[in-house]
């Protein structure tokens, strides 16, 4: 009886584990980003995801895109062990807390990005599948490595960030040669600029002593990283609007966005008259809902309207 309760307590623990490598709020916000692009994808073909086939493709979307996403968050955690071991915010991970062998987390990663690549090449198609592939490389081996190398690695770090739902573009219509996935892309990539590097301000001295050369970090003062930040989020509610000129959302969708992208451009800026850190936080909490309210914005525009 003991040793059962002993088994299923270890294969918990273990499962917890797994679960701390495997990042499950970033890879749920991969999901959701990879459905936008389905689901635009679906409606530009005249589709709804009532339908049998969409949905089950979906579901394998999922399961491909979940598997891809686990795998680069156990490998990056793999990488950056030593430097996470340094900070904080991150020292108790599974990895630089000695909870799991870096041997176990390396095998870990590469079968869950082996596999997810050839479920996605199998039930999904080639694009999606290779557009996933895109991403892991460009995100372990482009943007990993230059976060100790260059205060650039915001804006490249973006780039793996926003193939999401370029991929659910892909999956649903099998291409990416129109503006629709582009306009998807950008909005993604603009949103993450604010985002990261107000949470490289709040974690400045943090990543600092880690090595990162994150902006805020190296810089003598805010200017440059309040620059980038009012910057893109003005190019964001740019390319917000954008969707509607592509006739995929309705005028009512134009007003939401623009509310919610000067709600945002107001944080932003406000940091420009005022470096508190109440108002730098106040931009990075706003910067985590923004997304999920366009989004939002964006399903029930075509939905209803």
């Amino acid at each position: 009886m003991f040793k059962r309760i002993y088994q299923k307590n270890a294969k918990y623990i273990m499962f917890n584990k797994i679960k701390k490598l495997s990042k499950p709020r970033i890879t749920f916000l991969v999901i959701v980003t990879t459905y936008l692009g389905y689901y635009l994808g679906l409606r530009s073909e005249g589709l709804y995801m009532i339908e049998y086939n969409s949905i089950i493709s979906f579901i394998h979307l999922v399961v491909g895109v979940f598997f891809t996403s686990s795998g680069s968050a156990v490998l990056n955690q793999y990488i950056e062990k030593d430097l996470d071991s340094k900070m904080e915010r991150t020292k108790n991970r599974p990895l630089p807390s000695n909870e799991v062998s870096p041997i176990f987390a390396l095998f870990l990663g590469v079968t869950y990005c082996f596999f997810g690549l050839i479920y996605l090449s199998y039930f999904i198609n080639y694009l999606t599948a290779f557009i996933a592939f895109i991403t892991i490389i460009s995100y372990l081996f482009v943007y990993t490595p230059l976060k100790t190398r260059t205060s650039l690695n915001t804006i490249i770090g973006s780039f793996p960030g926003a193939l999401p739902p370029v991929g659910g573009w892909a999956a649903a219509t099998k291409e990416v040669n129109s503006p629709e996935p582009v306009i998807l892309f950008l909005i993604l990539f603009c949103w993450q600029i604010p985002h990261f590097l107000s949470l490289a301000i709040i974690y400045k001295y943090d990543y600092a002593k880690a090595g990162y050369k994150m902006l805020p970090s190296i810089s003598k003062n805010l200017d440059s990283t309040m620059f980038q930040i009012v910057f893109f989020t003005m190019a964001l509610i740019v390319s917000s609007i954008c969707i509607y000129l592509l006739k995929l959302t309705s005028i009512v969708y134009v007003i939401g966005a623009v509310i919610l992208g000067m709600v945002f451009l107001f944080y932003s800026s406000s940091i420009l008259f005022e470096e508190s850190s109440q108002k730098i936080r106040k931009l990075f909490l706003f910067s985590i809902i923004y997304f999920p309210l366009l989004m939002l914005l964006i399903l029930l525009d075509t939905i209803f309207l």
